[in-house]
């Protein structure tokens, strides 16, 4: 069999493709329930159960969220179509847990997102084959396969926005047959992506009409169909478009209460918000801390191009380069929707200097087509092979890139979205320059293991501390024996726990570039690749608890004394080192204090407040070459992270 019939018989690879998107509707979210909660999770939790309080408690708490923390600020302007379901469907099976079914059709939502992917690259190239291959492509991308399952936002927005995305094309290439079956998937696919971010889903609205007026201009045959017989399709094509439109709208404001207020103004609102949102967050991007609204251009592309697998990437540097073999083979059209898909909202967000939060989790939606990209440039690299025995190569190459991807999924399961590739190094490389677990999803692992290993005592609560959010739900089911709560990390010295779990976000960059970043007494680590997503430490002393509180009281003696008692089972803590220092200093005891603030700089050397102290210290030694240094590193310090803030 040559080449030709292989890769060309539609018949096999449509086979091939329903067959791989069954084991992936079933596969993905029968492997859910191993993920654990996210970090905006509990917002979106909260906010489902707001939204059935205003339809069946008059409750107003989802139409204003400003008397409420940071994380729910303006939550109003985002659409409930996930959440409010997913409320609706726990309070019919309350047995069942309430992440266990947000995770299966979290997971359900992304394999639909892989199917349509699938299916609009077969839409735009009229072949099986490149459907499946880009079916591939996008399952064995490690963060949209990770984020899949926890992400409920980001993941069921980007599949309303693909399925409407094809069901668009699917009308226009079917039209005037199959209508019915067309505007309903444009109506489901709009109304979910409006229904989750109505900003979002306004444009995929103004999709809609570029591409139908794109392929009106460019089809002359679909405008003299339009055209025949006094307009008849035309007003047929519109009549289908509109109710699609309508149905769609309806389906996004149903699970909205605050877009119910005034169902035209308020989404025109949404819009203008949430093109330049004004939170502002600390990200870690390129070894640097900055806030999200301080970014380089190309943080959004940076994301894209170094944690999708580089195979991808190269389909899309081949349709770009050979764009014109595209547009030979497929006309203007298939050249045109996917790649403005795929560029036109990261150029915008440019050019209107957006706002973003951390990595490129806002713009998934845009990935689909670059994936349709790729499998259309590696298609395009076949037409430039002469030798039919040597055609099959770009494809040979492609299948053999994604193998990395598949090693890679079955080895870090259930972390696989923290995947970086080649470009730098891998996540090893990636470790104090980028975010990793930036959504906490190994909680889940660190709370198991506590579950199964902490002792259990009659009479007496193990508490369990963490610098994730929320991480305290994961002993929701029996609080018997084991409770937590937040703790910050930065005060985990002074506060009563047995075991605290810690991640890495937020911790300095320098200490993680410098592999300082290991707690003493860590009993158990969840790692990949050797990079720590968390820790889990057991606390050896209490005495930080009685140093801090004689500290507030300005009992320094004590504060030594304690504080002494503590280090010496923790010497890994920068915070409580200071306030040793301090307390030390307070005494007269200045050798001791600079041992004790100079152990603190080395463990974190980016905190001005160090420095400022062993100035003042040496000074008070009458050391001044070294006041001065320390002075100097102090105001270096203040300097970088004014300039990293933009001020």
């Amino acid at each position: 069999m040559n080449f030709g019939t292989w890769f060309e018989n539609n018949k096999l690879w449509k086979q091939i493709f329903w067959t791989l998107s069954t084991i992936i509707l079933v596969l993905m979210p029968l492997l859910s329930h191993s993920y654990g909660q996210s970090g905006d999770e509990w917002v979106q939790i909260v906010y489902g159960q707001d939204i059935w309080n205003y339809f069946f408690k008059d409750s107003k708490q989802a139409l204003d969220y400003s008397n409420m923390s940071l994380q729910f600020q303006k939550q109003e302007l985002y659409g409930g179509l996930f959440d409010f379901p997913m409320t609706i469907l726990h309070s019919w099976f309350p047995s069942i847990s309430l992440l266990t079914l947000r995770h299966f059709f979290n997971a359900l939502s992304g394999a639909l997102l892989m199917l349509f992917t699938g299916l609009l690259t077969k839409r735009l190239s009229g072949k099986w084959f490149l459907g499946a291959l880009a079916l591939l492509f996008i399952f064995f991308s490690p963060r949209i396969f990770g984020e899949s399952m926890n992400n409920p936002k980001d993941i069921p927005f980007a599949a309303g926005f693909i399925i409407g995305s094809y069901a668009v094309i699917a009308f226009l290439q079917d039209f005037p047959k199959h209508n019915l079956r067309n505007a309903v998937l444009i109506a489901l696919g709009w109304g979910i992506a409006f229904g989750i971010r109505s900003a979002g889903g306004m444009l995929l609205g103004a999709y809609f009409v570029f591409f139908i007026g794109l392929y009106y201009i460019l089809h002359k045959s679909f405008r003299d169909s339009l055209q025949a017989d006094g307009n008849k399709l035309l007003k047929q094509f519109i009549i289908y478009f509109i109710a699609a439109i309508i149905g769609g709208y309806i389906i996004g404001l149903s699970a909205w209460p605050w877009g119910l207020q005034s169902p035209i103004s308020n989404p025109l609102i949404s819009l203008k918000e949430m093109t330049n949102r004004d939170v502002v967050l600390r990200v870690l991007f390129e070894g640097e801390y900055r806030p999200n609204s301080n970014m380089p251009w190309y943080y959004e592309f940076k994301w894209i191009l170094m944690t999708n697998p580089v195979i991808v990437v190269v389909g899309v540097a081949l349709f770009i380069l050979l764009f014109a073999k595209v547009k030979q083979q497929y006309g203007w059209f298939v050249l045109i929707v996917p790649a403005f898909a795929a560029f036109f909202p990261l150029l915008y967000m440019i050019y209107k200097h957006s706002s973003v939060h951390d990595t490129w989790r806002h713009v998934f939606f845009v990935y689909p087509f670059w994936v349709a990209l790729s499998a259309l440039g590696f298609d395009a690299a076949v037409t430039t092979i002469k030798n039919q025995k040597l055609k099959a190569i770009p494809f040979v190459i492609a299948f053999i890139g994604l193998l990395p991807m598949v090693v890679w999924a079955v080895r870090t399961h259930p972390n696989q979205y923290v995947y970086f590739n080649e470009f730098v190094g891998g996540v090893e490389g990636a470790y104090g320059y980028y975010d990793i677990d930036y959504y906490q999803n190994s909680g889940k692992q660190a709370a198991d293991w506590i579950i199964k290993n902490a002792p259990h005592v009659a009479g007496r609560r193990v508490t369990v501390l963490s610098n994730m959010a929320n991480f305290e739900r994961y002993f929701e089911r029996d609080t018997t024996w084991a409770w937590g709560t937040y703790g910050r990390y930065t005060e985990r010295h002074h506060l009563d726990w047995d075991y605290y779990v810690a991640y890495p976000r937020y911790i300095p960059a320098e200490q993680m570039q410098n592999n300082k970043w290991i707690l003493q007494n860590t009993v158990h680590t969840v790692s990949v690749n050797g990079v720590p997503l968390c820790v889990v430490v057991k606390n050896k002393s209490k005495a930080g608890i009685v140093a801090y509180d004689a500290l507030e009281k300005k009992d320094f003696a004590l504060a030594a004394q304690k504080y002494g008692e503590y280090i010496r089972t923790d010497n890994t803590d920068e915070y409580a080192l200071i306030n040793y220092g301090i307390s030390l200093a307070s005494i007269g005891q200045l050798d001791q204090a600079l041992q004790a603030l100079n152990r603190a700089a080395e463990l974190n050397s980016s905190m001005p407040e160090v420095y400022d102290l062993l100035g003042k210290i040496y000074n008070a030694k009458g050391d001044a070459a070294n006041a001065q240094k320390a002075q100097q590193t102090m105001n270096d310090l203040v300097m970088q992270q004014q300039e990293l803030a933009g001020e």
